[in-house]
């Protein structure tokens, strides 16, 4: 699945942690990415279904994509 803006989900961690309800895997991400972005993010954060789907399970910046936003009209 290609999101939006081109990113490929299926190479994306927090996709492949949702998709497989992988609990270390999730905080594995949660920890790697605070550490990269300079962010808090927590491991209940990594939680992504893809920008196509229609579950509304996003992570952090999907959320407010204006790509997103526009296409998905």
């Amino acid at each position: 699945m290609i999101g939006f803006c081109g990113i490929a989900c299926t190479e994306c961690p927090v996709f492949l942690a949702a998709q497989k309800d992988d609990g270390e895997e999730r905080r594995k991400v949660a920890e790697l990415w605070s550490k990269q972005y300079g962010a808090d993010i927590k491991t209940e954060d990594i939680n992504c279904d893809g920008c196509l789907s229609e579950s509304g399970r996003l992570i952090g910046h999907c959320k407010f994509c204006e790509i997103r936003k526009e296409l998905a009209q």
